[in-house]
């Protein structure tokens, strides 16, 4: 595998052309390398680059058809905001956070950042 990085704005557009055969279209100079290694990559395993975008493609929709976690009475989920650990509880009753009983998440959040948030988008937490 080669690597991309060291060459100049001119010489990754040349071989731009030479892998992909048209122009490099205008994204930064990351995304051009990362495209270029993926390209370089579905040629070494003989795939056809639209073929290796499919496969990708129909492995992240089959990890995103698992079953989601429930929130049982007793689960914690701790979240990380501003380099400072947040942990709420969940009881029968809704959330305990600091001694305090919520009805939503939503209300943990806020009272964790101070601004209206939607709760399960904050906790990373899926219905």
């Amino acid at each position: 595998m080669q690597n991309y990085t060291h060459l100049t704005a001119r010489e990754l557009e040349h071989k731009w052309l030479e892998l992909i055969g048209r122009p490099i279209p205008p994204i930064g100079r990351s995304l051009i390398i990362k495209y270029l290694l993926w390209y370089e990559q579905a040629r070494r395993e003989k795939i056809s680059p639209l073929g290796f975008f499919y496969e990708v493609k129909q492995a992240a929709h089959n990890a995103s058809t698992r079953p989601k976690a429930t929130l049982e009475i007793g689960s914690k989920l701790i979240r990380s905001y501003c380099g400072v650990k947040y942990e709420v509880e969940i009881i029968a009753q809704g959330y305990l956070y600091k001694h305090k009983t919520y009805k939503s998440l939503s209300g943990v959040a806020k009272a964790i950042t101070g601004k209206s948030w939607n709760g399960n988008i904050f906790f990373g937490v899926k219905k």
